[in-house]
């Protein structure tokens, strides 16, 4: 290709491309110019348009249901009451046959004190028996003339003599009946603190030791008799010196029913400490 030729050949291509794209041009700012258009149109379309309002929601329904009734109430339990206990018939009782009365004391040796004296009005005035530290207690009991038994039974009454003799068969102290303990209104009793001081046995080998006497209290509150029932340890003269005490001791008198001073026997027991 000559220089010459060339230019002669691309002027007329030059041309036809450009006078095509030309009216293309044209046609691309018109179609964007509608567009614009149609996009202004739809906005002032749209402000100039009444906003309507959202339509109102439906109305809310409500539905009242009845309520369940309450159920019925329960029954009230029946109380039983326990059948009333069956009453306890008290046992009938039986009669026992009369018990033979239990045998008296023999009578021991008696120790028997001088005769009564006269008697004062302080022996009659009732004394409070009061026990030391050497003297245990006063018992009571009777001896009878002819008595087996050691020691005379708790609670012995005396049996009473034919009716042809009028009197009771019970030991005499001087003369006088002996009331049993169980018709006494009142004991004798003994106004001494330490009734037996001085009378522990020298020879004794034991340091402590009891004995028990059987002392016969005339109405006048005079010792009538002292029998020795037991002694423990034995053979140690701890009887022999209960006995020697109680021969020269003066009691305030028993009394009877009828509230009289009245002969009787009592126990005495006596406890020595050296």
């Amino acid at each position: 290709m000559s220089p010459s030729f060339a230019p002669a050949q691309v002027t007329p291509l030059v041309a036809e491309i450009f006078d095509t794209a030309a009216p293309r041009r044209a046609l691309g700012a018109l179609g964007w110019g509608v567009a614009i258009g149609a996009h202004l149109l739809a906005a002032g379309l749209a402000l100039s348009e009444e906003r309507r309002p959202p339509p109102a929601p439906p109305p809310l329904e409500v539905e009242l249901a009845q309520p369940e009734p309450p159920p019925p109430p329960l029954p009230e339990p029946v109380v039983t009451p326990p059948p009333a206990p069956e009453p306890l018939l008290a046992p009938t009782p039986v009669a026992k046959a009369a018990a033979a009365p239990p045998a008296p004391a023999r009578v021991g040796a008696l120790l028997t004190a001088k005769a009564d004296p006269l008697p004062d009005k302080a022996a009659d005035e009732p004394v409070d028996f009061t026990n030391d530290p050497s003297l245990v207690g006063f018992g009571s009991g009777v001896v009878a003339i002819g008595g087996k038994a050691q020691v005379g039974a708790k609670n012995a009454a005396l049996s009473p003599a034919p009716a042809s003799t009028g009197t009771r068969g019970v030991a005499q102290a001087g003369g006088e009946s002996l009331t049993p303990a169980s018709d006494l209104s009142k004991k004798p009793g003994l106004g001494e603190t330490d009734p037996c001081r001085g009378f522990f046995p020298s020879g004794a080998e034991d340091d402590v030791a009891t004995a028990a006497v059987m002392v016969t209290i005339r109405r006048s509150g005079a010792v009538g008799s002292v029998q020795i029932l037991s002694e423990s340890p034995p053979r140690q003269g701890f009887g022999a010196a209960a006995r020697n005490c109680m021969a020269g001791k003066r009691f305030s008198p028993g009394l009877d029913r009828d509230g009289q001073p009245t002969a009787t026997a009592i126990r005495v027991n006596i406890r020595f400490t050296r």
